[in-house]
C-alpha cells in the first residue's frame, strides 16, 4: 500500500489492495488507462450517514412556488459568501415572497466564470476538477468536492431499494461496473469506502480495449458486479456480446431508454432496469417511479421549478424547462439553474408511496446514434471530447439520414476557433461523411430556442 494509493483512497485497507489487484491483474482485465480513488476520509462517514438518513426522513410533499424553508436558508447563507449568488440576490430581498424576481442561471454562467460559484470561505484543499461528458451540451469544467460525489452511493441505494434491489456490499467483491461503448474514454478500477471497500470499475466494452476475444464476457461474468450502470447504447452492445452476469439491477445513466430495450434487458438479466436522471452540475435529480409515473425527485436538498422561456414559473402541469436550486457541491451551489431539459412537475400523491413530486414527460436525455462513413457507431461523448479542445461555448451537431452532418458552433467571447482544425479533429472519428461547419454567435439564445447538442435522423438499432 503506497502513499499515492492512500492519497487517492485514504480509507484503503489490505483487503482493498487485494481486490484492486484482482480487478486489475485478471487475465481478461481490460487495458485500464487511468488511476483514481474516492478520496473519502474517516471523518466524512458521519456526514454521509446523516445524508443517508435525511434521504428518508426529509421526504415529503412539495408545492409549486418558492423552495422549502431549509433550501431558502441555504440561499441566504450563500448570498453572503458566493459572488455569483450575491450578484443575483440583493440584500433585503424577501426570498419567499420575491423568489420569481431572482434571475435564472445556466451552464453558460458556470462555463464562463466557475470561480464565481465558489464560496469565499470554502477551503480549497479538497477541490477536484470534474469535466462534463458533453452528451447534452458543450463540455464544461466544474469545481467539485469528493463528498458531493460520494453522496451518489446513498442516492443509488435509495433508488435500488425502491425496486427491492438491496445488494450487500463487501470488500471481497465488485459493487458496480459502469459500462461504456466509446472510441476512447477513461477506464479504471477503484475501491468504494462508503460501500465497505467494495470494488468499482469503469469499463469500455469495445473489443479494442481488451486483451483477448471474449475477454469482456469472461471478466464481467467472473467479477460478478452486484449491479450495473450504463447508457442504452452500451447496454445494447453488452447484450449483443451476450455477456452473462446476474446483477441485482441495471441503472441507466445519461439518456432515457426505450421501452423495448428496457424489456429485453430486464428479461435477459432477470433484474429491474431503473432510469436515472442526473447531471454533473446538479448531481442526481430523479429516479424512475416503480409504478411508471415519471421520475420522482430523488434528493431532499434540491428544489425543482418548471420555467417558461421568459423565466416565469410555469403553472402546475404546464411544460417548460427544468431548473434546479440547491445541491450538495460546496464549490458550485446552484440558483434557479436551467438544466436544458424539459418536462412538467406533478405534485399529487403517487400510488408507489414516494411523497416527493414527479417529473413527467421528461425530454432531453435521448440516445443519439451517429455513424461514421464506414457505418461504425460514434459516441456523442467522443465527439464532445474532441470539441472540448477548442474555445467553444455551445455546439449543435446534426446527422441526416444520408449520414451528412451539420455542426453549428458558438465560440467563447473574444475567441477565434480554428475551423479547419475542428474539421480535421472530427474527421478522425467521422471519416469522410459530408460535414458542414458554421459559426453562430446567437446559438442557444432564449429567443431562438434551446440548442440541442446532438440530433440524428438515424434510428437506434436495438
Amino acid at each position: 500500500m503506497t502513499p499515492e494509493m492512500l492519497e487517492r483512497t485514504p480509507m484503503l485497507t489490505a483487503d482493498g489492495v487485494k481486490l484492486l489487484e484482482r480487478m486489475r491483474e485478471h487475465p481478461d482485465a481490460p487495458r485500464f488507462n487511468y488511476i483514481t480513488g474516492d478520496r473519502l476520509r474517516h471523518d466524512d462517514l458521519g456526514a454521509l450517514d446523516f445524508f443517508r438518513q435525511a434521504l428518508n426522513s426529509d421526504r415529503g410533499p412539495r408545492t409549486n412556488g418558492p423552495p422549502p424553508p431549509a433550501i431558502l436558508q441555504r440561499v441566504v447563507s450563500w448570498r453572503r459568501l458566493v459572488p455569483f449568488i450575491a450578484s443575483r440576490v440583493p440584500e433585503g430581498l424577501n426570498l419567499e415572497r420575491d423568489w420569481l424576481a431572482i434571475p435564472t442561471s445556466s451552464r453558460s454562467d458556470l462555463a464562463l466564470a466557475p470561480w464565481n460559484f465558489v464560496p469565499d470561505n470554502e477551503p480549497l484543499d479538497r477541490l477536484i476538477i470534474y469535466r462534463t461528458a458533453g452528451t447534452t451540451g458543450h463540455p464544461i469544467t466544474i469545481p467539485h468536492h469528493p463528498m458531493a460525489i460520494r453522496c451518489y452511493e446513498p442516492l443509488i441505494e435509495f433508488a435500488l431499494g425502491r425496486y427491492n434491489a438491496k445488494p450487500e456490499f463487501d470488500g471481497n467483491s465488485a459493487a458496480c461496473f459502469l459500462i461504456g461503448a466509446q472510441i476512447r474514454t477513461y477506464t479504471y478500477a477503484a475501491i468504494l469506502s462508503a460501500w465497505n471497500g467494495a470494488g468499482f470499475a469503469k469499463l469500455n466494452i469495445r473489443q479494442t480495449e481488451w486483451p483477448h476475444e471474449g475477454s469482456q464476457q469472461r471478466y464481467i461474468a467472473e467479477m460478478a458486479p452486484k449491479f450495473l450502470s450504463g447508457d442504452p447504447i452500451s447496454f445494447a452492445e453488452m447484450m449483443h456480446l451476450d455477456v452473462q452476469t446476474q446483477p441485482s439491477a441495471l441503472l441507466t445513466t445519461s439518456v432515457a431508454m426505450s421501452p423495448s430495450l428496457k424489456k429485453r434487458l430486464s428479461e435477459k438479466y432477470k433484474a429491474p432496469v431503473i432510469d436515472w436522471y442526473s447531471m454533473v452540475e446538479t448531481g442526481p435529480i430523479g429516479y424512475a417511479c416503480p409504478h411508471g409515473f415519471g421520475y420522482h425527485l430523488l434528493p431532499h436538498d434540491i428544489h425543482l421549478e418548471v420555467l417558461r422561456d421568459d423565466g416565469t414559473q410555469a403553472a402546475p402541469g404546464e411544460r417548460g424547462e427544468i431548473a434546479v436550486t440547491g445541491g450538495r457541491n460546496p464549490f458550485a451551489p446552484l440558483l434557479r439553474y436551467r438544466t436544458g431539459d424539459f418536462g412538467h412537475v406533478d405534485y399529487s400523491p403517487c400510488s408507489c408511496g414516494d411523497p416527493m413530486p414527479r417529473l413527467l414527460d421528461l425530454e432531453g436525455r435521448v440516445p443519439v446514434l451517429i455513424r461514421s462513413s464506414d457505418g461504425t457507431p460514434v459516441s456523442t461523448v467522443d465527439l464532445s471530447r474532441l470539441l472540448r479542445e477548442h474555445p467553444l461555448l455551445l455546439h449543435e451537431f446534426i446527422q441526416h439520414a444520408d449520414r451528412s452532418c451539420e455542426l453549428t458552433l458558438r465560440a467563447l467571447p473574444d475567441a477565434s476557433p480554428d475551423k479547419e482544425k475542428i474539421e480535421s479533429d472530427l474527421r478522425r472519428v467521422l471519416g469522410t461523411v459530408p460535414l458542414e461547419i458554421r459559426f453562430d454567435p446567437t446559438l442557444g439564445d432564449r429567443q431562438d430556442g434551446k440548442a440541442l447538442p446532438y440530433r440524428s435522423e438515424l434510428m437506434l438499432e436495438e
